[in-house]
Parts: C-alpha cells; structure tokens; sequence
C-alpha cells in the first residue's frame, strides 16, 4: 500500500495529497481492486501507429487512466459564449475520431468538465508563473468501482488559436495520456510551440498503448463497503 501511495504522490504536481486524502487512498484499498487492460475500443483497433511515447508517461497508484465505458461525455462552460464553446467543441471532435465523446449539457454528470476560468498560477522552482490551462482529476467511489473524472480549466485570456491548442494538449490528458511526448510535432509535447500540431500518428500510437495496459478503474469488485463519492484529487 505504501508504493501505491508514493506513486499517487508523484504525480501530484500542483500540490501535494493531504493527510486526510492519503486516508482516501487507503479507504479505497487499491491493493484489493483488480488490476487489469480492458478490452480494447474498436475505434482504437483502427489505429495502425507503431510508434509511441508510452515508456514517457508517467505511473499512477491506479494504473492507466482509461475510460472503459463510452462515450465518454463532455462538458463545456455554459456560462461562455457560443462562439467559444463551437470553436472548443471542434477540438472535442477531434479527439472523438478516436474515442467516442458525446458532449451534455449537465456538468455533475460529465467525465470530462471544461470551464473558461483562470487556472491558478504554476510553480516553477522557486517562482509562480500564469497558467494557459490546467487539467485535475478525482477519484471516486461508485457503484462498486473506482472511477474518475476529469476538469480542464482553460485561460479566458487566451486566444482561439491558443485555447484551441491548449484544449487539445488537455484533452489527450483527460482521455489517458498521463504524461508528455519528447517532439514538439505532438500534441503532447511537454511545453508550447509556435505553430500547435494536430493529433500526430505518434500521439495515437500512444493512445492505443495507453488503452492496452492495465488498470484499477471501472472494475466491479462485489459489495465492498465503501464511502461514495470520497474523493482525491491530482493535478497537472
């Protein structure tokens, strides 16, 4: 149990987990969750790229951060303008050539939650610098399974074109890649580029590796009792 807790706090890069959120880990019991690939999304078959940066990424307590059931459901800021929520919808599309999504209008009810809203600022050695956007996640109990779920905060200072970029680099994070590519042609390429790439074959040979390996979440476990809706949250 204590490696399972190490490796949850290290990814914990915004700030470190609580005591009381440690608590959390252990109430979940992650040892005694199965620890499994699920079965691979047909869309996912299609993909043909061998090359990924997989060996990159980085380990959570809870193995791949995969969704299981699909689609996978969306939701944008309904407080931002229409403008905005067409042009963010289209990067949602984007990824959804891959996996599906299907954008809602209730953001409890979404896996994926996307605001317009100032990210908290990044530390960075010893110094606070502006955030573009921000990804986090929870864990949480229900129905007998872990699951997850994902929040995007996307700068409203930004540009279409960088929210649009800022959006997509976010998403890959929210749908599994939990970690950053070593080439700026990637979407995932761990810092901002000039001229933003779009889904690169190397970002989808990653997303099919991602989808192969195992993972705690979305397995039913029998009537373990457990506090519904504990959470802990982890953020980018």
């Amino acid at each position: 149990m204590a490696a399972a807790i190490a490796l949850v706090l290290v990814i914990a890069l915004a700030a470190p987990l609580t005591a009381k959120e440690d608590s959390d880990i252990d109430q979940i019991g992650l040892d005694d969750l199965p620890y499994h690939a699920h079965p691979l999304p047909e869309s996912l078959l299609e993909i043909t790229s061998e090359e990924h940066y997989g060996e990159q990424l980085e380990e959570t307590g809870v193995g791949a951060l995969v969704w299981s059931q699909f689609p996978v459901t969306v939701y944008l800021d309904e407080k931002a303008s229409e403008t905005w929520r067409t042009q963010m919808m289209s990067v949602v599309e984007q990824w959804g050539d891959y996996l599906r999504l299907q954008q809602i209008e209730d953001s409890e009810r979404a896996d994926i939650v996307i605001w317009r809203r100032r990210p908290p600022p990044r530390r960075v050695r010893d110094d606070f610098r502006a955030a573009a956007a921000r990804v986090s996640y929870d864990l949480y109990w229900r129905d007998q399974q872990l699951g997850h779920r994902f929040e995007i905060l996307l700068s409203p200072t930004q540009g279409t074109e960088a929210a649009q970029a800022a959006l997509r680099h976010e998403l890959g994070h929210a749908l599994g890649i939990w970690g950053h590519s070593d080439r700026p042609t990637d979407v995932m390429y761990y810092s901002q580029v000039r001229r933003p790439p779009m889904i690169s074959p190397r970002d989808l040979g990653t997303l099919r590796y991602v989808y192969e390996q195992p993972t705690r979440l979305g397995w039913p476990v029998g009537p373990i009792q457990r506090d519904e809706g504990r959470k802990i949250r982890l953020s980018r």
